[in-house]
């Protein structure tokens, strides 16, 4: 037994002080790069904002931490398994209080000092000092219960294990290694934490072979849990209390803590401590790189979907575009059958006009153009301005229709999106800001169709082609429809033709120049007939191109913001998973350096 006053305990003591503090070069080296690799990894950290979980952060900067701390030896386990017991018989003194009842309720930090003090640092974290010599190179934290009545308690426990160097995890021999434990040691091996099993309590079982049950079960499942077959020590924490306390070796030695003495001052060494050191943060950095980069890759993953959504938008406006220019070609037909019927009829009244016999009424321009207007011009005016209507509703209802297409798909793609319950599962803000977005774009469209004013958009679009059109033909056209202009041109050139031409023919050459005039008159008839059409067919047409690519802009400037942010995310998320994967890498690589698994 190693009392501080035997030649045992001189002996743990000597070898406690004579250990030196002051780590070799090769130490400081390891540990100057792992703070650069977990500098690095906290940049990376960094990219996702918000949406890193503030207890992972925390977590990571209190490891970070850690690495310039002494040794840090967390006893975790259930309430009533004897933890507060076990470490009063580690330290040799009734240190902390025990009981039948949760005694701890706040996470107890056990530090070497000249006096036994206590000071509050926290609301639930209390440090005590202690002059044990075992304290002098380790720090021992009592936590509570994992299982008690409180939840905080348990929390308090669950949230400081990722600070620990190593864990000794007590568990009771008359209840081991029950669900509750089994649960809480997962979440510790998440962590990538060193953890020793103490099973208290071993006095209760009287028989070998009962000892020997109760062993192989806490081996065997621990085993299971952790990958290797972990250490496990067998004690009775309040037999070696009451050996020390009596100065009984024999006792102490049969309480098994002279096993637990062996491995804190042998196998747990300077070297074996601060490998464990540097392998503390260095695990919580890799668990945080493999949550992380999973997370950008799941964040991508949906991204993928957007880049989707936009590429899906982008190609259906492209097939609208076509799909309107093709179905343009036929109203456009039938405009220039219109016009091709006019010819026809002018044609015709050429012929029957521009005759000897028809002399005097020549010399009578008025009646020539009103003849003209009867017989040609007939009701083109009306049916080109019903025909012109009849395009222009038909791209006001396109429109419409786009925007409620558009509308649809979306929110369809809302509804699946919460369907899949991915928001969470990525990042809150980076769910909460595509999201809404995404819905954007959905009550862009809802209320672009439910402000549409199908009537203004007509009179407006009928404004612009009657505009475009008029300024390719005549000035001053003002308001008057395509018909009226159509019919103004063709009856000022049939009067050009018919009345001036022919008085000054007549005046000049007689009567032997009318088939030739006649010839010349129907020419420079369908010459202006060819102009008109190839002017109205190519203003008629620019606007609806213009039409078209108007509400193609529109369409785009509403998703501009959900496109720059798929795009600008796409961007970062690369980088960072990219610096994620070099930093897990490089800590992986000094793991296996350090000797961790």
């Amino acid at each position: 037994m190693n009392e501080p006053g035997t030649a045992g305990g001189r002996m743990v003591i000597g070898k406690l002080l004579r250990r030196n503090s002051i780590l070799g070069e090769r130490e400081a080296e390891l540990r100057a790069r792992e703070r650069e690799l977990l500098d690095r990894l906290a940049k990376a950290l960094d990219r996702f904002g918000a949406d890193v979980d503030p207890d992972d952060r925390k977590h990571f900067d209190q490891a970070r931490e850690q690495l310039s701390g002494l040794f840090l030896l967390v006893i975790a386990g259930e309430f009533n398994s004897g933890k507060s017991s076990f470490i009063n018989a580690l330290i040799g003194e009734r240190v902390l209080p025990e009981g039948v009842t949760p005694t701890t309720d706040r996470i107890n930090i056990l530090r070497w000092g000249d006096t036994v003090e206590e000071e509050l640092i926290e609301a639930y974290l209390l440090e005590r000092t202690h002059p044990a010599p075992l304290l002098r190179d380790i720090n021992i934290v009592d936590t509570p219960g994992t299982n008690a009545v409180l939840r905080e308690h348990e929390e308090l426990t669950r949230d400081f294990v990722p600070r620990s160097d190593l864990v000794l995890f007590v568990t009771s021999a008359d209840r081991p290694f029950t669900e509750s434990e089994r649960t809480f040691l997962e979440q510790i091996r998440a962590w990538g934490k060193k953890i020793v099993f103490i099973v208290n309590k071993i006095d209760i079982l009287g028989a070998e072979s009962d000892r020997g049950e109760v062993l192989r079960f806490v081996r065997d499942n621990g085993t299971s849990l952790l990958g290797e077959e972990p250490l496990v020590f067998p004690v009775s924490a309040k037999g070696a209390m009451q050996a020390r306390q009596g100065g009984d070796e024999a006792a102490y030695a049969a309480s098994g803590f002279p096993a637990v003495d062996d491995f804190l001052l042998n196998t747990l060494d300077q070297q074996e401590r601060i490998r464990l050191k540097l392998l503390n943060p260095l695990n919580v950095g890799l668990k945080l790189a493999s949550k992380y980069k999973e997370t950008a890759f799941e964040r991508l993953k949906l991204l993928s979907e957007d880049v989707a959504t936009l590429q899906n938008i982008d190609a259906q406006l492209g097939a609208f575009h076509q799909e309107m220019l093709r179905d343009y070609g036929p109203r456009l037909g039938r405009l220039d059958s219109l016009l091709s019927d006019m010819e026809v009829r002018g044609l015709n009244f050429f012929d029957a006009t521009i005759r000897i016999t028809k002399v005097r009424e020549l010399m009578r321009s008025d009646t020539v153009r009103v003849e003209f207007e009867r017989q040609v011009i007939a009701d083109t005016p009306k049916l080109i301005d019903e025909e012109v209507d009849r395009i222009i509703d038909w791209i006001v209802e396109r429109n419409l229709k786009l925007w409620q297409d558009i509308g649809a798909y979306i929110e369809r793609r809302q509804i699946n999106r919460h369907r899949e319950g991915m928001i969470g599962e990525v990042g809150r803000g980076f769910s909460y800001n595509r999201q809404a977005l995404l819905g954007s774009i959905g009550s862009t469209a809802r209320e672009a169709v439910s402000s549409y004013n199908r009537d203004a958009e007509a009179r407006k679009l009928a404004e612009e082609v009657r505009g475009g059109a008029g300024t390719t033909m005549i000035a001053g056209v003002g308001a008057i429809g395509l018909g009226t202009l159509v019919a103004t041109v063709i009856t000022g050139a049939a009067a050009d033709l018919t009345g001036i031409l022919m008085t000054t023919a007549l005046a000049v050459t007689g009567l032997y120049i009318l088939p030739a005039r006649r010839r010349q008159a129907k020419e420079e008839f369908s010459k202006k007939v060819a102009d008109l059409r190839t002017k109205l067919d190519d203003s008629l047409t620019r606007q609806v191109h213009a039409a078209i690519s108007d509400s193609q802009e529109k369409v785009n400037e509403s998703i501009a913001p959900y496109r720059r942010f798929v795009e600008v995310q796409q961007q970062q998320l690369n980088e960072a998973r990219g610096e994620l994967v070099v930093a897990e890498d490089a800590l992986l690589r000094l793991r296996t350096e350090i000797g961790g698994k």
